[in-house]
C-alpha cells in the first residue's frame, strides 16, 4: 500500500528574507495567497524555536534543518521543519534562497523524553546507538550513545539531516538505505559515523519502518564494530601472508586425538605436489619416508603429544616420490582457556641448501683434484687414531708418500699430464687401502696414508711395498707412458709419537730420509733419523744466516687487470740465493722458517723491500701501483705488527693503500676472532687485504662476511681441466661469491689461453701467472710499467 505524499511547501526569498515567490502548496498550508505575502519578510510568518535559528541567520546555513512555527491565515500555527538551499541569481544578479517547509507533528524532541515511554530505560541502556528518523531524513528520537558517537548536542542532532553524520563519499548510498527501509520495511548496512570533532567509528546498522503519531518513520540500532573490523583486517592481512608465503604452511585440527590437515597454502602445493583437495582430512605423516629420521619423528610425536612447539630437520617425500629436506617448525594454537585446537607447521624446503652444504663440506675436507681427504680431514682422523691406539694398545701407521721427479713430469709432459698422473696415483692408493683407512693429498705431489689397527710392523711393510709397486706402474697419458715413483716415510704410533705433531714429524723425517737414500723406497722412522734431523737443523741455521747476510732476493709477479690488460700491481715472492746451492724456491725453506719463527724477520725484510720498490716506482710516476706481500700466521698474531708496519710505511714514505697483505684461509679460521681483530687494525691503517688460496681451506661464509678483506684469490689448483663441468663449477662459484660480497677476485697460476678466456667470460677481475709473466726483478718490473706492457686480448 502506497503512503500519501508528504505535504511540502516551498518559497523563494532574497538575502534580506523578503519573499519573492510563493508556491501553491504554501497557499494551501498557510491560507495566504501569493498576492497577500508579496513584500513580506520571513520573520512575519516563521517563529524559530532556537534564538540562533533566526530567519536571516539560517540563510547562511544551507542544507541545515531548523524547527519553527508557521503562522496561518486562520490565526493558528503549524509546527514545521524548514530547510534552506541556495538558488540561482535573480534578475538583478543577486542571490536567492529556496526555503522548504515540512509540517511535523509535535512529537517529543529530546532524548530525555524517551524515558517517558514504556521501554525508555531499555533504549537508554542499550549497548548500541538507537534512533528514529522521519521521512525528511532527520532524527526524531535517539539515545545518549548516539550523542557520544557524533559528539553533538541534542539541538544539533535535531536540526541536522542524518546523511551529514556520514562521510561525504557515502551520503548518497546512505539515502538509498533509508529509502529502502521506508519502501521495503527494513534495511541493513555498514558505515562510518563521523563525530563533530573527528571521532570516527564503523557501525553495523539495522533499521525497520514503523509509524509514530500516524507518521511513517524508521527506527533502528547501530552497533560499533570498529574493533571487529580491525580484527577482520588483521585476519585478511595474515591470510594474505599465509597465502603469499614462500614457505609451505600446514594447519591441522585436533580431533579425537588425531591431527588432520585443514589447510595448506600454495607454497605447500608447489613444494610437495599435493593439492589441498587431495590431502584435506589426512594426517600429515603420510609424507614421511619410512626408515629415515626416525629419531626426529619421535621428537615431533612426543612434542605434539605434550602440546608443545618443536623444530626439526628431516626428510619427506613429494607426490612424485622425490625425497626432499625440510626445516620444520610446529606450533600449537590455543584458545583463551588454554585448550589446543590446531597446530600450525611451517616447512622450508632446504634441499638445495643441504646439497650445497654437503658440497662445501666435501670441498673443505677433500682435495679438489683427486677427491682424496685434505690436510684438515687428515689431522682430524689422525688425532682419533692416535688416541685410539693409546687407549687400546694397538699399532697404527702414518705413511708420507712423495712422488719422485714429479717436477720433471710437469716440465716435460705439461701440467695437464701431471694432473692426470696425480689422479691415477690417487685411485691406485684408494684401491690398495682398506675402507677404514684414509688416503689424503696434502700438497702438490704429497700423499699420506693413515693405517689403523695393524697386527705387526711386518704387515705394515707388506702393505706399503704393495703400494709402492702399484704407484710405480706406468701411467698412460695421451698415448705416452709416464713412469712415476714414490719415496715413502713411515712412523708408527704410539711407538714413534703419542701426539699428532710428533707422528707427523716422524713420518716427514722418514720420507726425507727415503729421498736422501735414492728415492723410490720405504723408510721407517728410527734413531738413524737423527742424522737427517741434524741436517734439518743445519738448514735452519743456514736460513738464519741467509736472512742476516742478505742472501734473500725478491721477485715481483705482475698482476693484470683483466678488463684493460694493464699491469696494476705485483706479488712479492721471496727466493734464497744460497751460495753453495744456487737459487732455492720458497717451498724448500718457508716451512722451516715457519717452524722456527724465522718467518718473522724474513717477513719484515720482504715488507721493507716491497716498500723500497714502491718508493722507487712512485718516484718514476707509478703512484697507484700496488704490491702484495704474503703474511705469515706468526706475523698476523704479533701484537705490535700493525704499529711496526705503520712505521715502515712512514719511513719509506709509501701510502698504505699501495701495500696489500695476503693471508690464507687456514690462518683466518685457526682463531677467527683474533684474526678479525688483527685485520681490523691493518684495515684501519689503510692497507689492502686479501685471502690467498681461497677455497683450499674451510672457511665459514658467516665469518668471511665479517673479515674486512678487499680481495680473494682463486688457488691455481681450481683452474685445471676447466672443460669438465665439475672442475669449472668451483672457480665460477668463487667469482660469484666474491662479487656478491663486493670483493675483487684475483686468479693466480694462470698458464693457458683457455684459463684466461674462462676467467674473462666469468668476469674475474685480475690475474697473475706464467701466461703473462713470471716473477721479475724490481728493475724489470719498473721497465714493464714504464713501457705500459699489457696483456693482449
Amino acid at each position: 500500500m502506497k503512503r500519501a505524499p508528504i505535504p511540502l511547501a516551498a518559497f523563494v526569498v532574497d538575502p534580506d528574507g523578503t519573499i519573492l515567490r510563493w508556491s501553491r502548496a504554501c497557499e494551501q498550508v498557510t491560507g495566504y495567497t501569493a498576492e497577500q505575502v508579496r513584500g513580506w519578510t520571513v520573520e512575519r510568518l516563521l517563529a524559530f524555536e532556537s534564538p540562533r535559528h533566526e530567519a536571516l541567520s539560517i540563510l547562511s546555513r544551507a542544507d541545515t534543518a531548523s524547527l519553527a512555527k508557521l503562522a496561518r491565515a486562520d490565526g493558528g500555527t503549524l509546527p514545521v521543519r524548514v530547510t534552506v538551499s541556495p538558488e540561482a541569481l535573480d534578475q538583478a544578479g543577486g542571490p536567492t534562497y529556496s526555503m522548504v517547509m515540512l509540517p511535523v507533528e509535535p512529537l517529543p524532541q529530546h532524548p530525555a523524553v524517551i524515558r517517558e515511554l514504556p521501554i525508555g530505560d531499555i533504549i537508554e541502556d542499550l549497548p548500541c546507538v538507537f534512533y528514529v528518523i522521519d521521512e525528511s531524513g532527520c532524527l526524531v528520537f535517539w539515545n545518549h550513545q548516539l550523542e557520544e558517537a557524533l559528539q553533538r548536542t541534542p539541538e544539533e542532532l535535531r536540526t541536522t539531516e542524518v546523511k551529514y553524520f556520514y562521510p561525504e563519499e557515502v551520503r548518497d548510498e546512505i539515502g538509498q538505505y533509508l529509502t529502502a527501509a521506508f519502501e521495503q520495511g527494513e534495511s541493513t548496512h555498514e558505515a562510518d559515523l563521523v563525530g563533530k570533532y573527528g571521532r570516527r567509528a564503523t557501525y553495523m546498522f539495522h533499521c525497520c519502518r514503523t509509524h509514530l503519531a500516524g507518521k511513517p518513520c524508521v527506527f533502528g540500532t547501530g552497533l560499533d564494530i570498529s574493533a571487529r573490523k580491525q580484527v577482520e583486517h588483521g585476519l585478511r592481512v595474515r591470510e594474505r601472508a599465509l597465502y603469499s608465503s614462500v614457505n609451505a604452511i600446514v594447519i591441522t585440527i585436533c580431533e579425537d586425538g588425531e591431527n588432520l590437515i585443514e589447510y595448506v597454502n600454495p607454497a605447500f602445493e608447489q613444494i610437495t605436489g599435493y593439492t589441498l583437495a587431495e590431502i584435506k582430512g589426512r594426517d600429515p605423516r603420510f609424507m614421511r619416508v619410512e626408515g629415515c629420521d626416525e629419531h626426529e619423528h619421535k621428537r615431533i610425536h612426543d612434542a605434539i603429544k605434550r602440546k608443545e612447539s618443536v623444530r626439526s630437520i628431516l626428510r619427506n617425500a613429494r607426490k612424485n616420490g622425490e625425497i626432499f629436506w625440510n626445516d620444520l617448525r610446529i606450533d600449537p594454537v590455543t584458545t583463551v582457556d588454554g585448550a589446543v585446537t590446531h597446530f600450525v607447521a611451517v616447512i622450508s624446503d632446504i634441499t638445495e641448501a643441504r646439497h650445497y652444504e654437503r658440497r662445501l663440506h666435501h670441498l673443505a675436507h677433500h682435495d679438489p683434484l683427486t677427491g682424496l681427504a685434505n690436510r684438515t680431514l687428515l689431522l682430524d682422523r689422525l688425532k682419533f687414531a692416535v688416541d685410539f691406539s693409546l687407549r687400546h694398545r694397538v699399532l697404527g701407521a702414518l705413511a708420507f708418500l712423495d712422488l719422485d721427479n714429479f717436477k720433471h713430469i710437469n716440465d716435460n709432459f705439461g701440467h695437464d699430464a701431471g694432473d692426470a698422473v696425480l689422479r691415477e696415483i690417487a685411485e691406485r692408493l684408494r684401491v690398495n687401502m682398506r675402507e677404514d683407512d684414509l688416503v689424503a693429498r696434502i700438497g702438490g705431489d704429497e700423499f699420506v696414508l693413515l693405517i689403523h689397527d695393524q697386527p705387526s710392523v711386518a704387515h705394515v711393510t707388506d702393505l706399503l711395498e704393495r703400494v709402492r709397486r702399484s704407484v710405480g706402474t706406468p701411467v698412460l697419458v695421451g698415448g705416452r707412458e709416464i713412469v712415476p715413483g714414490t719415496s715413502i716415510g713411515v712412523s708408527l704410533f704410539p711407538n714413534d709419537g703419542n701426539t699428532v705433531d710428533r707422528v707427523m714429524r716422524a713420518a716427514d723425517a722418514a720420507m726425507y730420509h727415503a729421498k736422501a737414500l735414492g728415492k723410490n723406497n720405504i723408510q721407517f722412522y728410527s734413531a738413524e733419523m737423527a742424522q737427517a734431523m741434524h741436517q734439518h737443523l743445519m738448514l735452519q741455521a743456514s736460513l738464519s744466516r741467509a736472512i742476516r747476510n742478505d742472501e734473500m732476493v725478491l721477485g715481483f709477479q705482475p698482476k693484470v687487470d683483466l678488463r684493460s690488460g694493464k699491469v696494476i700491481g705485483a706479488e712479492a715472492l721471496v727466493r734464497w740465493q744460497r751460495p753453495e746451492h744456487g737459487l732455492i724456491q720458497p717451498d724448500n725453506f718457508i716451512p722451516v722458517a715457519e717452524e722456527t719463527g724465522l718467518i718473522v724477520p724474513l717477513g719484515e725484510w720482504v715488507i721493507q723491500e716491497a716498500c723500497r720498490t714502491l718508493r722507487s716506482l712512485n718516484a718514476a710516476g707509478a703512484k697507484d701501483f700496488v704490491i702484495s706481500v704474503n703474511l705469515s700466521a706468526r706475523q698476523l698474531r704479533q701484537r705490535q705488527f700493525a704499529k711496526r708496519l705503520a712505521a715502515t710505511l712512514a719511513r719509506y714514505q709509501v701510502p698504505a693503500g699501495q701495500l696489500e697483505l695476503e693471508v690464507t684461509e687456514s690462518q683466518l679460521m685457526d682463531n677467527p676472532a683474533d684474526a678479525k681483530d688483527a685485520l681490523v687494525q691493518l684495515k684501519e691503517l689503510g692497507v689492502h687485504l686479501s685471502i690467498d688460496d681461497f677455497g683450499t681451506g674451510y672457511s665459514s661464509l658467516s665469518h668471511l662476511r665479517k673479515f674486512p678483506v678487499d680481495y680473494i684469490k682463486i688457488d691455481r689448483s681450481f683452474l685445471t681441466d676447466l672443460q669438465a663441468d665439475d672442475h669449472a663449477v668451483i672457480p665460477r662459484a668463487i667469482i660469484a661469491l666474491g662479487h656478491s660480497l663486493k670483493l675483487q677476485v684475483v686468479a693466480e697460476g694462470v698458464e693457458t689461453q683457455e684459463q684466461l678466456a674462462f676467467l674473462r667470460d666469468h668476469d674475474c677481475d685480475q690475474m697473475q701467472g706464467y701466461y703473462f709473466s713470471p716473477a721479475v726483478p724490481s728493475d724489470q718490473l719498473e721497465d714493464m710499467i714504464r713501457c705500459d706492457t699489457r696483456l693482449l686480448a
